[in-house]
C-alpha cells in the first residue's frame, strides 16, 4: 500500500495523476534470448485516498524495488530482466489517477507460461516477487505451474486483508482458463490439506511447493506505532502474521526476516530495511547460481 499526492482540492479539482514509471532495469522480452535470471513483481493494494483495485499500479517498479533486486543479480555477473503487473483481475486497465495503464493478473499469468513456451531449451532462472496484496497472486500463480521451477520466491510483507473484497466477484467473471488451476480466485481461502496455526488452516499465500527452490520473506512491525514511518502511515494496521511453510509444515530452504522499525507501506520502498536485507539474500543466491553455471 503507498499514498498518493493528498488533494488539495478534492471538490474542485480531483488528486493529481501519478505518472506511473517503468524500472530502468532491462525489460522482459520474448524477441530475443533468455536472459539468466526473469524477475516477476506483483504489486499490491494501493494506499487512500485511492480507489482499489482500480488505482493500483505498479509500485515495484515505480519505486526502483525492482531495480535494486535486479541490480543484486547483476553483479554476480548474471543478466537480467524484470516485469512489474499490479493487483487487479483485468489484462490491462486505466484509471483517471494512474497513467499509464496497469497489467494485472491475466498478463502475469500469460508471460510466466510463455517463459517456458518461449524459452524451454534455455530457461532463466525465475524470481516472483509480491508486496502485500500481491503475495497471494505470485503464491496461487506458483501452484498453478508446478513443471515450472522457481529460483526464489520473494514475499514482502503477504497480506489476504481486504483482497477477497478487491478482486473475488471480479475474478469469478473470467473465463476458468484465465482464472488457471488452482483457482486464482481461492488464492486466500483456507486450504483443506494443508496444516494448521492455530484454530484456521494455511491458505495459498503461506505456503511455497518444492519446486521453488527458496523463499524469502520480509515482515514489517506487529500493528501499533511504526518507530520508522518513512514519510508513510505511522500506525501499522496490516502485516504478515504467519512465515511461509512447505506442504506438510517443514520450514526447509524458507527465510523469514522481520523489519521491526518499518511499517507495512514503507517495507516496500527501494532503500527499506527490509529491501535491502531480500537484495543482499538474492545476490548470494546470484553468487551461488553463478557459481553452479560456472561448474556446469
Amino acid at each position: 500500500m503507498r499514498r498518493f499526492l493528498p488533494c488539495l482540492l478534492p471538490l474542485l479539482t480531483g488528486c493529481m495523476t501519478l505518472n506511473v514509471q517503468p524500472a530502468r532495469t532491462t525489460a522482459l522480452n520474448f524477441g530475443g534470448p533468455a536472459p539468466d535470471v526473469v524477475i516477476l513483481g506483483m504489486s499490491g493494494h494501493c494506499a487512500p485516498p485511492c480507489a482499489a483495485p482500480s488505482d493500483n499500479y505498479d509500485l515495484l517498479a515505480h519505486g526502483g524495488t525492482l531495480d535494486r533486486l535486479a541490480d543484486a543479480v547483476a553483479a554476480a555477473g548474471l543478466s537480467v530482466q524484470v516485469a512489474g503487473y499490479t493487483s487487479n483481475a483485468q489484462e490491462s486497465y486505466g484509471s483517471a489517477r494512474v497513467s499509464p495503464r496497469q497489467r494485472g493478473w491475466p498478463a502475469l499469468r500469460r508471460d510466466y507460461a510463455r517463459l517456458r513456451e518461449e524459452w524451454g531449451d534455455d530457461p532463466p532462472r525465475v524470481v516472483l516477487v509480491g508486496h502485500s496484496h500481491g503475495v497471494p497472486w505470485t503464491h496461487q500463480l506458483v501452484r498453478q505451474f508446478p513443471q515450472q521451477p522457481v529460483a526464489a520466491l520473494l514475499d514482502i510483507d503477504g497480506v489476504c486483508e481486504l483482497w477477497n473484497l478487491d478482486h473475488r466477484a471480479a475474478l469469478l467473471e473470467l473465463p476458468p482458463a484465465v482464472r488457471g488451476q488452482p483457482d486464482i480466485a481461492q488464492a486466500c481461502q483456507p486450504l483443506p490439506d494443508a496444516p494448521w496455526v492455530g484454530r484456521s488452516r494455511l491458505g495459498p499465500k503461506d505456503l511455497v511447493p518444492w519446486h521453488v527452490e527458496r523463499g524469502l520473506e520480509v515482515h514489517s512491525v506487529q500493528g501499533g506505532y511504526v518507530p520508522d514511518p518513512g514519510g508513510n502511515y505511522p500506525l501499522n494496521v496490516f502485516w504478515d502474521r504467519t512465515p511461509n511453510v512447505r506442504p506438510g509444515g517443514s520450514r526447509q530452504g524458507l527465510t523469514v526476516g522481520h523489519s521491526v522499525l518499518e511499517g507495512h507501506s514503507r517495507l516496500a520502498d527501494s532503500d527499506s530495511r527490509g529491501v535491502r536485507w531480500l537484495a543482499q539474500q538474492l545476490g548470494q543466491l546470484a553468487r551461488e547460481w553463478r557459481a553452479q553455471d560456472s561448474n556446469r
